[in-house]
C-alpha cells in the first residue's frame, strides 16, 4: 500500500470485498497448446522475508509483489511456482504478533507450493508451528528436524507439484543454526547436519524420482553463503560453499534456493547446478526460468535475481486482498500512537548500548536486593537497524527489536563475567553495562547480572537463573518507556 503501515486506518473495504478474496488462490491460465513438447517453469523462491507485509518508509511490503505474481499466473506460456526458502514471519510489528498466521494466511492466498522451516520460525517456540502448519494450505519443508530424536508432525521431507505432466519434487532442510534459537525452545529439538544431512537428501531424491516419478528436483535450504556479488553468476566448487555438499548435484539435485544470510547471488557449482538467494527482507526475488525437454529429458536453467523494483513497483497497483488480511487481523491498531521525536538518528551501535544500560537500571528497579554489577548480552538490531529522527512509534522499535526474549536475573561466576561480558575481546554483538571493572572481579566469586533469556539459556555462558521479570517485557518495551520520557527530544 503506498500509505505506510504507521498511517494505517482500520477503515475496512467495501462488503463487496469481503473475506472472500483471502480464498482467490492462483487463478486458472488461459487454454493454451503449447508448439513443442517443452515444458516450461518459472520457479520463484522468497527468502528472510521476515514479516515485511505492509508499506513503511524505507521498505515495500507484500501489495504490489502480491498483483505481480498474480499477473504472472495467467501467462499461458508458463507454468510458475512460488516457494519459500525460511524466515517468513518474525521481524515486524503486524507479523510477528500473529505469530505466523498473518504471513500463512497471506501465503495461502498467493498459492506458495511450500515452505522450508528457518530458524526465526522457532522464535516462539514449536508450539506455533503445529496450528500454522495446520493454517497452510502448502506444507511445511524440513527433512532434518527431529525432536527427541523422532520425525515432528508440523513439517515434512518434501513435497511434490505437478505441472504440465511434469511432476517436480521440492525437498527442504533447515541449515546449521540451531544455535541462533533461544534455548527456551531447543530442549530435545535437532537438526541433521553435514553427512548427515547429505544422506537425507540423497535418499529422498531417489524415493521422488523412482517411487514418485519425478524428473526435476529443487532443494530449498535454509542456509547460505556469504560476500558474493549478484553482478554476475559466480562459479564455486565444494570447498567454496561448506554447507551444501556438491554431491547432491550430481544426479540429485537440479536447482538450489538459498536463505539465511540475507545475501544475493547467484552461483554455480562444479556439476552446473545452479544456487540463489535474494537477499532477504523484500531486497529481491530468486527467479529460475526452467525449460525442460520430455523428449530427451533434459533441461536447460536460466537464472536471475528479480529487483523490487520490478515487483514492487507502484505502477503495478496493490491488491486488496493485502488490506483485507490485515484489517482482518487488525480492526484497531495499537501500534501507530506516537512514543515521543527522536531528534537526530540514533545509530545502531548506541541504541544496543542504551538497551544494556535499560536492562541494568530496571533489573535494579525490579531485585534491588541483590547486587547487580552488570547488565546486557546478546543485543543486536535488525533491519532497518538504526532509528530515524522524526516521530517513534511502537512498530518502529518492533522493527529493529523484534525478539520476544525475558528479561532474567542471572548468577554467573567471576571468571565468566569477565571473559564472557567485561572482556574488551567479547564477542561483537555483546553489549554490557557496568558498574564493575575486571580488575575488581574475583575469579571463583558469584556476581549478579541482568540479561536476556537469549543470552542467559546460551550454555556457554554458564549463568544460573534466578529469576524473570515476567510481565512481556522485552528490550523494545524499555526503549519505548525511555522514548516517552522525552529522553531523544
Amino acid at each position: 500500500m503506498k500509505k505506510q503501515f504507521y498511517k494505517v486506518t482500520a477503515s475496512l473495504l467495501a462488503a463487496a470485498l469481503g473475506l472472500a478474496a483471502l480464498c482467490a488462490c492462483k487463478p486458472e491460465k488461459e487454454d493454451f497448446t503449447r508448439p513443442d513438447s517443452d515444458v516450461k517453469l518459472s520457479f520463484y523462491a522468497v527468502n528472510d522475508l521476515h514479516g515485511k507485509f505492509m508499506d513503511t518508509a524505507g521498505q515495500p511490503g507484500v501489495d504490489e509483489f502480491t498483483t505481480y505474481m498474480k499477473q504472472l499466473y495467467k501467462d499461458p506460456a508458463r507454468e510458475e511456482i512460488l516457494l519459500s526458502s525460511g524466515d517468513m514471519w518474525q521481524g515486524t510489528v503486524e507479523s510477528s504478533t500473529t505469530k505466523g498466521g498473518l504471513m500463512t494466511e497471506w501465503m495461502n492466498e498467493l498459492g506458495f507450493v511450500s515452505m522450508t522451516l528457518g530458524n526465526h520460525e522457532y522464535d516462539w517456540g514449536a508450539a506455533v508451528l503445529g496450528p500454522n502448519s495446520e493454517l497452510a494450505e502448502f506444507p511445511f519443508l524440513a527433512i532434518n528436524v527431529t525432536q527427541d530424536g523422532l520425525p515432528v508432525s508440523y513439517c515434512k521431507p518434501s513435497t511434490v507439484v505437478e505441472r504440465d505432466g511434469l511432476k517436480i519434487g521440492i525437498i527442504g532442510a533447515i541449515g546449521d543454526c540451531l544455535s541462533s534459537i533461544s534455548g527456551d525452545f531447543t530442549d530435545g529439538l535437532r537438526f541433521a547436519t553435514g553427512a548427515e544431512l547429505t544422506a537425507l537428501v540423497k535418499a529422498e531424491s531417489t524415493r521422488l524420482r523412482s517411487e514418485e516419478g519425478c524428473e526435476f528436483i529443487v532443494y530449498s535450504m535454509h542456509e547460505g553463503g556469504e560476500g558474493y556479488s549478484v553482478s554476475s553468476v559466480t562459479q564455486v566448487t565444494n570447498a567454496d560453499i561448506s554447507y551444501y555438499d556438491t554431491s547432491l548435484s550430481d544426479g540429485y539435485v537440479d536447482l538450489v534456493f538459498e536463505a539465511h544470510s540475507h545475501q544475493k547471488y547467484i552461483l554455480q557449482d562444479e556439476y552446473g547446478v545452479y544456487h540463489l538467494q535474494g537477499g532477504g527482507e523484500n531486497k529481491g526475488l530468486s527467479c529460475a526460468d526452467v525449460t525442460y525437454h520430455t523428449d530427451s529429458k533434459k533441461y536447460d536453467v536460466a537464472p536471475r535475481i528479480v529487483s523490487p523494483t520490478v515487483y514492487a513497483n507502484e505502477a503495478l497497483h496493490d491488491d486488496p486482498s493485502v488490506e483485507t488480511l490485515f484489517e482482518k487481523y487488525f480492526q484497531d491498531d495499537p501500534y501507530t500512537e506516537v512514543l515521543g521525536n527522536n531528534s537526530a538518528k540514533w545509530p545502531s551501535s548506541s541504541i544496543v548500548e542504551k538497551v544494556a544500560e535499560l536492562y541494568y537500571n530496571k533489573g535494579s528497579e525490579v531485585w534491588g536486593e541483590y547486587d547487580i554489577v552488570a547488565g546486557g548480552g546478546y543485543l543486536k538490531t535488525r533491519s532497518p537497524y538504526d532509528l530515524a529522527a522524526g516521530k517513534v512509534t511502537y512498530a518502529d522499535l518492533f522493527s529493529i527489536l523484534p525478539f520476544d526474549n525475558e528479561i532474567v536475573l542471572g548468577k554467573i561466576k567471576g571468571r565468566d563475567l569477565k571473559s564472557k561480558f567485561l572482556s574488551a575481546s567479547r564477542n561483537k554483538n555483546y553489549h554490557v553495562f557496568s558498574s564493575i571493572s575486571s580488575a575488581d572481579v574475583s575469579d571463583n566469586a558469584d556476581y549478579y547480572i541482568i540479561v536476556d533469556s537469549y543470552t542467559s539459556t546460551y550454555r556457554s555462558n554458564n549463568i544460573t537463573e534466578v529469576a524473570r521479570l515476567g510481565e512481556s517485557v522485552y528490550a523494545r518495551d524499555l526503549l519505548a518507556q525511555y522514548i516517552s520520557d522525552g529522553n531523544r527530544e
